[in-house]
């Protein structure tokens, strides 16, 4: 009678634990990471990438989830835009919190390491702005697996801006100003050069600051003496891009100032006051699409802050993931990495990547945009012309 009793307690207590793993089951939901500087001195980009997901996910999951009702949850962590901070979070994210995939950072210098956590842990991460080539191919020339970017890479995007500026604007006379020691700015400058000159441009000037520096005076007296058309500025820091422009424009240095996609940001538009006038940069579409724009506009009325283009790259990256488990009819992080890798073309608002199964890297038209002031005294960036995709 005993053992009866015991066996039918332990069939109930076997049936309740069912019952309650069936409902964690149900209400369980599918994570995804996002990795940025959310605390230091690129937080504006790093939030802007964090509210865009956020965004993304609401939507996604007031229109029924995914695989047939299950919620996805975004699970955000700081990296500071620092290599190991950003590795350790993503460590954290899959071994502790369970992430089925992970969108982040827009630094080269914080992916590249996390790319082989990502192929240890078996993870696929997707890069936001994160442009040198190892991010996804590593030093020996071998694909990283599980690593991914919606951006392109700095010879893309160098070699854009350096073909425009001779075959679209007609430049032969240019100065190049890059960081010393910035991986960057001095390698999209190298690739600047290259197209520059391949397309009968000649340098006149090259010259270089340090990380930080606001005083250009110097370096501009020297570029001022060889009379450029253009001058190539190849700085991601928003305060120094400004700088740069009003130092130029004290000194009547009145040339074209041409900048790369790490110009994109209202924000320099308004540091600026007015200085980067008439002056053009190249960068992803974007904010040109007046559903990108509504989107950014949303983000920004919504948690404040700037029209960032990070915001889309993190919307993005939302949605393609949650493409991917659908295709994939799983959210099994291999089965995800898998569907991200079979990906053809992606639409999304940054623009529509056409996506190399053996890079993982995307190749895609480009919009110049232009700073100007409005009539109501606004400093803004407005676009002027679509570049088609370069592929040679």
């Amino acid at each position: 009678m005993k053992k009866a009793v015991c066996l039918t307690l332990a069939l109930v207590m076997i049936f309740a634990l069912a019952l309650s793993g069936m409902a964690y089951a149900e209400e369980e939901t599918i994570k995804i990471g996002y990795i940025g500087d959310l605390s230091q001195g690129t937080a504006l980009w790093g939030n802007a990438g964090k509210f865009g997901a956020m965004e993304a996910i609401e939507e996604i999951n007031a229109a029924g989830g995914v695989l047939g009702g299950k919620k996805l949850e975004l699970v955000p962590m700081d990296g500071k835009g620092d290599s190991a901070d950003s590795v350790n979070a993503l460590r954290k994210l899959i071994t502790d919190n369970g992430i089925v995939a992970e969108i982040g950072t827009n630094f080269s210098s914080c992916n590249i390491p996390m790319a082989s956590v990502a192929d240890e842990l078996k993870v696929p991460i997707i890069g936001t702005a994160a442009s040198n080539e190892l991010v996804t191919i590593d030093e020996q020339g071998k694909l990283h697996p599980y690593s991914f970017r919606m951006c392109f890479l700095d010879a893309y995007i160098g070699t854009v801006v350096g073909t425009y500026a001779t075959k679209d604007l007609g430049y032969t006379k240019g100065a190049l100003f890059t960081i010393n020691g910035d991986t960057n700015s001095e390698a999209v400058g190298q690739f600047i050069e290259d197209a520059f000159l391949a397309n009968g441009g000649k340098l006149v000037a090259k010259e270089q600051c340090q990380t930080g520096d606001r005083e250009f005076r110097a370096q501009l007296a020297k570029i001022k003496k060889a009379d450029p058309e253009v001058i190539f500025v190849v700085m991601n820091d928003y305060a120094m891009n400004a700088t740069f422009a009003k130092q130029a424009r004290e000194m009547d240095i009145t040339c074209m100032l041409l900048g790369h996609d790490g110009w994109d940001s209202d924000q320099l538009a308004e540091e600026a006051q007015g200085a980067l006038d008439g002056c053009q940069f190249v960068s992803r579409i974007g904010f040109a699409m007046p559903e990108a724009r509504e989107f950014g506009e949303k983000i920004v009325a919504k948690y404040g802050g700037t029209l960032e283009t990070e915001c889309l790259f993190g919307r993005d990256g939302v949605y393609w993931i949650a493409d991917a488990i659908e295709r994939a009819g799983s959210a099994d992080p291999t089965a995800i990495r898998d569907a991200l890798e079979s990906t053809e073309v992606y639409n999304g608002l940054i623009g529509q990547l056409v996506m190399n199964a053996e890079t993982h890297n995307p190749v895609m038209a480009c919009e110049v945009f232009e700073f100007q002031t409005n009539a109501d005294g606004a400093h803004v960036k407005v676009p002027v012309k679509t570049v088609e995709a370069v592929t040679d």
